[in-house]
């Protein structure tokens, strides 16, 4: 992979997260200078490029206990999405598409063909918008609880997201949004359920959704439990693995079960007594399959 043109600036990580061995997976952080403003991404590891999408109004920060599993078998790519994490938003709607734009953008920046792709929640929207756009340049694709049509969002989460998205609301929703006590709650309850998470996967959610655009927050959650990707996939030939827990409360796991079994090429692993919170055990279980998929 190469660096050129104009503004780059790749230096090491400023944001080094507690417990990681960042320095010794050899990751760096870079900058990209684009019309609309900074688009940060982190790179590690050797090897086929892989590119790591994180899901909604996180940032790379949410790989950062994937690094040092991945790393010796891949030259990682994560960024943050425009509008999340250190990354400026965009100036039109933060809609999956034009997300997955900027991240090809800065793959064409970095030199980089042919690559496997990875998506994390509505990140996964993301990876699979990059590989409708330009399916040649896409050797695998990765998903961890993906949405792949609307009929597999569950119908509570999806009334949720409506009435969180109303114009009207969003902006309160979101000022509230940002106190510690309110946010866990609303996590504790609607989204990770009542089992353990770990502390440092929780204090970087908080900190990702302090510095997310509630613009890009709304518009891309607004849009992203409409999209519907199993026609794409259906026409595509390429390897599949899907990742997923079976309690999880947005999606309907049964579904994307189902889906997974009778496609092609596809690999499904579900974590059983999981949810959509990161326990310790739950993320120590997700790193041993992780490992296996890229150790293939």
């Amino acid at each position: 992979m190469r660096q050129r043109g104009k503004g780059h600036r790749l230096r090491s990580n400023d944001l080094r997260p507690s417990g990681v061995a960042y320095e010794s997976a050899g990751l760096q952080e870079g900058w990209l200078d684009r019309p609309q403003g900074k688009m940060r991404y982190l790179v590690a590891g050797q090897g086929k490029p892989l590119v790591l999408c994180h899901g909604f109004i996180g940032s790379a920060e949410n790989f950062e206990s994937w690094v040092p599993v991945l790393a010796p078998h891949r030259q990682l790519i994560i960024p943050d999405l425009p509008g999340c994490g250190l990354s400026d938003p965009l100036s039109g709607p933060h809609f999956s598409r034009a997300l997955a734009t900027e991240v090809r953008l800065l793959l064409d920046h970095l030199g980089v063909g042919r690559y496997e792709v990875g998506g994390l929640c509505l990140g996964a929207a993301v990876a699979l918008e990059m590989l409708a756009a330009q399916p040649e340049r896409v050797e695998r694709v990765i998903l961890h609880t993906p949405l792949l049509a609307p009929e597999m969002v569950t119908k509570p989460f999806r009334l949720q997201v409506e009435a969180l998205t109303a114009l009207r609301l969003f902006p309160a929703i979101s000022a509230v949004g940002r106190w510690r006590l309110v946010a866990n709650l609303y996590r504790r309850m609607i989204v990770e359920g009542a089992g353990p998470v770990d502390q440092r996967a929780a204090e970087v959610n908080f900190e990702n959704q302090l510095r997310a655009s509630p613009r890009a927050a709304q518009e891309w959650l607004g849009e992203g439990i409409h999209l519907q990707f199993t026609r794409l996939l259906d026409g595509w030939d390429g390897a599949l693995s899907v990742l997923a827990a079976t309690e999880d409360r947005l999606l309907d796991v049964g579904m994307l079960q189902r889906y997974c079994l009778a496609r092609p090429r596809t690999d499904l692993d579900l974590i059983p007594a999981a949810g959509h919170g990161w326990s310790p055990e739950f993320m120590a279980r997700q790193l041993e399959i992780l490992e296996r998929m890229v150790a293939q």
